[in-house]
């Protein structure tokens, strides 16, 4: 089994802006390159235009259809599969970029670049898919000149189109209260991507927000259709997965690694939530996995 790589963001902009657009085309060399599971260092969507092909994020097939859009968050293991034909194109961008102008607005802003979301795919009509499209272009232009202040027109024009697409993964207005609560799910979940291999318990990230456990739990719920705990499990879990199926560690090493310090409870943790073992899961993955790679 092979070790998962990580891929770093300037491995694919090939420049130090930590951003990049690319049309489908030109970024065929780096699909050809990570036609491999690797493991995201940055922030990609892909706006695809026309034709098929698949793609594996997190262990599901996915395909890639005319005028779709696909978001991948940091962290996400991802391999290209049948990739060659589409046409469209491709943003590649780290937290970095964005946050050097948009200090106090994070990315976490938008829900569709968390974990919480596993795969956010939509399908869009045409006149929604060309405007997108357009500031896709727009962004190509400036990379292309490089006129004065042209990393400060491609932040904004990156905030446009997140805020464009927040609109279509997120198509219900929120009102001041809900709002105010979005944030706290967003500081959690931050707290959550942070801490998970450490802190396992809802008390334990309350006490780091200044809130109750019960109300963090009551947010959570309203927010996210999920308890506190069910995104604290969520994201451990997740992360098992990952090891288990790409890292050449024992069970024992990745219970250690994301906390548990008892082999069987963890163990008994993934099977109560996973309805089978880690190693169950390891044989089911590898047996069933068509793309997956030795």
């Amino acid at each position: 089994m092979c070790e998962i790589k990580n891929i770093k963001c300037s491995e694919v902009t090939q420049n130090e802006l930590k951003f990049a657009v690319y049309h489908t085309s030109d970024f065929l060399p780096f699909m050809q390159k990570l036609n491999f599971p690797h493991r995201h260092n940055y922030y990609m969507i892909l706006l695809n235009e026309s034709n098929f092909g698949t793609q594996l994020i997190d262990f599901k097939e996915c395909d890639i259809e005319p005028l779709s859009i696909t978001c991948l968050h940091y962290g996400q293991i991802h391999q290209w599969l049948n990739y060659d034909k589409i046409e469209g194109y491709i943003l590649v961008f780290e937290s970095d970029f964005f946050a050097l102008r948009y200090q106090n607005y994070q990315l976490s802003e938008f829900s569709f670049l968390t974990y919480r979301h596993k795969q956010p795919y939509i399908k869009v009509s045409k006149e929604k898919f060309d405007h997108l499209k357009a500031i896709a272009l727009w962004m190509v232009k400036e990379c292309k000149n490089s006129q004065s202040d042209f990393e400060k027109s491609l932040r904004s024009l990156l905030n446009l189109m997140l805020l464009d697409l927040n609109r279509l993964f997120e198509p219900i207005p929120k009102n001041a209260e809900f709002s105010q609560s979005l944030q706290l799910i967003h500081h959690f979940e931050e707290l959550i991507d942070k801490y998970y291999k450490k802190k396992h318990f809802v008390k334990d990230y309350a006490s780091i927000m200044y809130v109750r456990p019960n109300y963090l739990n009551a947010v959570c719920n309203e927010v996210t259709s999920f308890s506190a705990g069910d995104l604290i499990r969520n994201r451990i879990l997740l992360e098992a997965k990952r090891l288990l199926i790409h890292e050449q560690k024992s069970v024992s090493e990745i219970a250690y690694e994301l906390g548990f310090e008892d082999n069987s409870y963890f163990g008994r943790f993934f099977k109560k939530y996973e309805n089978i073992t880690p190693d169950g899961f390891k044989r089911k993955f590898i047996n069933t996995s068509k793309f997956y790679q030795v």
